[in-house]
């Protein structure tokens, strides 16, 4: 039987309390892998629960996925020009590093195999810059948040089981780090189990993230 729509209010909490704490925390990445392992389980264990929902269809769809890494920023790092040597020993190195990208996705179908929407991205940045002269060390936190309105186009598939590609261009905003322009491209992403709540997963290649992105769905 498929949870009602408090059950699955409550679960979505879980879901979303889960992955801000491996968004916030500074746990290592053994224990990163035990949670998203449970979190696979946990959202394998909805979706089917789901798989004999009702066949109506439903224009609006909201995805939540969490995975692949931000790159954008990470390019970010700089050495100091070592040629000039006075010039290296006053130029701070900095660096920068960070975990796994929380994606929010909300997609209309304007036709049975085209949707439009907008992906909502948050994810934090650890900065670090050192100054060779005194040795000064200089850390801050970063967050980073990209608004990339995006096109999605559904491959032909059966009901419990549905392929999609997607293209997405916008712009990401880093506090202390400026704006920039973003672009997502997912060749290839699936959906299975039901229709109103399913499980997704995605291949996804852009300036912020690489990598793949797993995640959970609602139509309404």
């Amino acid at each position: 039987m498929c949870p009602n729509s408090w059950e699955l209010a409550k679960l979505a909490k879980i879901f979303l309390s889960t992955i801000i704490f491996l968004q916030l925390s500074q746990t290592g990445p053994f224990l990163h892998l035990i949670i998203m392992k449970k979190l696979l389980i946990t959202l394998s264990v909805l979706v089917l629960a789901c798989g004999a929902a009702a066949a109506q269809d439903h224009p609006h769809e909201l995805n939540l996925f969490v995975g692949g890494f931000n790159t954008q920023y990470l390019s970010y790092k700089t050495e100091p020009d070592y040629s000039n040597d006075l010039y290296g020993m006053y130029e701070p190195q900095t660096s920068i590093t960070t975990g796994p990208v929380l994606t929010l996705d909300y997609n209309y179908a304007v036709l049975d195999w085209v949707s439009v929407g907008m992906q909502f991205h948050y994810n934090y940045l650890n900065v670090s810059s050192v100054t060779r002269i005194d040795y000064s060390y200089n850390h801050y936190k970063s967050d980073m948040f990209g608004f990339l309105p995006e096109v999605k186009l559904r491959i032909p598939s059966s009901a419990h089981f549905r392929l999609y590609g997607k293209v997405a261009a916008g712009i990401s905003v880093a506090t202390r780090l400026g704006t920039r322009f973003a672009y997502d491209i997912v060749p290839i992403g699936c959906e299975w189990a039901g229709r109103r709540v399913y499980g997704t997963a995605e291949l996804a290649y852009g300036s912020l993230v690489k990598g793949g992105r797993i995640g959970i769905g609602f139509r309404f």
